[in-house]
């Protein structure tokens, strides 16, 4: 069961003292992205894929409320996360299917998958415009190292290749010119924020988001750096 479907419900289980998960509907409107009292849409920014108007307070007590744990790296492997599926049978791939969603020509569309692709993509780590696909990497926000280290150690295949081709918002997965994201690789933000600085605030508010939204751990340097961020830069 993906972790973001027990959110609404996980106060309600703590408060019961109950840690057994298994008997809880599968309910996906049950998704809620962090920040309470933030505004955020699918609409593009100046920069990003996404608009968020980010409440400070909330943020912070979003990520006071992670859990906090050691990072558990052993065993990962980017395998374990089938990824670049064509999980909604639409002829994309999910990383064509990005390509598509956050093209700001408005010209392409899923006929495009499968070649090539000319149109306009703003990379939200360094501000760059690009217009080939080619320059183009689609980057998991979370990266799936952080991730795997974070609790989906603990998941099921099946839950591993929806959290890489997930697409159910547009900060989930970005794209990002390949030189940012291999720059990022797979470093969270006590380690890595983007050249632009004027979107550290949302790039802290989204990757709280993915963390929260399934039901992922920080470690006590992430969780410095996050409340650092957002005291500075929100």
């Amino acid at each position: 069961m993906r972790a973001s479907r027990l959110l609404l419900v996980l106060p309600l289980v703590l408060a019961a003292g109950c840690s057994d998960l298994s008997g809880l509907a599968d309910d996906p409107s049950s998704s809620v992205p962090a920040g309470t009292g933030s505004e955020v849409s699918n609409e593009f920014s100046d920069t990003a894929p996404f608009t968020v108007t980010v409440d400070p307070a909330g943020l912070t007590a979003d990520i006071e409320a992670l859990e906090v744990a050691d990072e558990r790296d052993d065993g990962y492997d980017r395998s374990l996360f089938p990824h670049w599926k064509d999980d909604d049978g639409n002829g994309c791939d999910a990383r064509d299917d990005v390509l598509v969603k956050q093209d700001r020509s408005g010209a392409l569309t899923e006929g495009d998958c499968d070649a090539a692709m000319t149109g306009e993509w703003v990379s939200m780590y360094d501000a760059e415009t690009v217009t080939a696909s080619g320059d183009i990497d689609i980057d998991h926000f979370v990266p799936l190292k952080e991730a795997w280290g974070s609790g989906a150690v603990d998941w099921t295949t099946e839950d591993r290749q929806a959290y890489a081709n997930w697409q159910e918002n547009n900060w989930h997965l970005i794209a990002v010119t390949a030189s940012s994201n291999r720059s990022k690789s797979d470093q969270d933000p006590a380690e890595w924020m983007p050249e632009d600085e004027s979107v550290w605030c949302a790039y802290i508010w989204a990757w709280v988001a993915v963390k929260t939204e399934w039901n992922l751990s920080v470690d006590a340097a992430e969780q410095t750096a996050l409340l650092d961020y957002t005291a500075s830069a929100c």
